[in-house]
């Protein structure tokens, strides 16, 4: 399960909060280098995926590609729950998945038919942890870079606070509030996804 917020921010409140070493109780550590994806989105030519509230994402970062099926999300003021499964893949083809509870379920919505890509965005991503009691809670991630649809393309700039394995709820709702001490944070209901295909319907 995925739960994380997300928040929509201006490009110079992303650099207020990369200067930040701590929030409140909670210690900040910065990756050195940011990221630079490309998710790449597909989806069948009816949109099966896309009908049932499914994403179906390759990203192809520092050399690698990771695989990701994201399910149905709940969203309340910002944050997004929803199931993920995700490992290392380069084709998104589920007949060609490691045998498991994501092929199972990609083959049960979408079958033998061909994919096609859908979205594409790149993004420029850095990388915060925030530690609490020597405990790694969240991943804060600062987000710049460009939704693609079809001819259609919209710049973004994006705060995500995503929890880890010890963290909790009270964590990211405490990292959120401190946060807001320093930046505006504006609540983002949809994902990136949702945007980008809002952009090729209105193509």
């Amino acid at each position: 399960m995925e739960v994380e917020a997300k928040y929509a921010v201006s490009s110079g409140d992303l650099e207020v909060v990369s200067a930040l070493s701590q929030l409140g109780p909670y210690i900040l550590h910065a990756e050195p280098e940011p990221q630079r994806q490309q998710n790449r989105y597909f989806d069948t030519a009816d949109r099966r995926l896309g009908q049932a509230r499914y994403g179906l994402r390759l990203r192809d970062v520092a050399g690698r590609t990771l695989l990701t099926l994201k399910g149905p999300a709940e969203v309340s003021e910002g944050l997004h729950r929803r199931a993920e499964y995700e490992f290392p893949h380069a084709d998104p083809d589920p007949r060609t998945w490691p045998a498991g509870p994501a092929r199972e379920l990609a083959m049960a919505l979408i079958g033998a038919a061909p994919l096609f890509p859908t979205i594409t965005i790149h993004t420029r991503r850095s990388v915060i942890i925030a530690s609490y009691q020597d405990q790694s809670v969240a991943e804060i991630s600062l987000d710049r870079g460009v939704l693609h649809a079809g001819e259609r393309a919209e710049p973004f700039s994006e705060l995500e606070i995503e929890l880890l394995p010890a963290g909790s709820e009270s964590d990211l709702a405490a990292l959120a509030e401190a946060l807001r001490e320093f930046i505006d944070l504006r609540p983002e209901p949809r994902s990136k996804l949702q945007r980008a295909l809002a952009l090729l319907e209105d193509h």
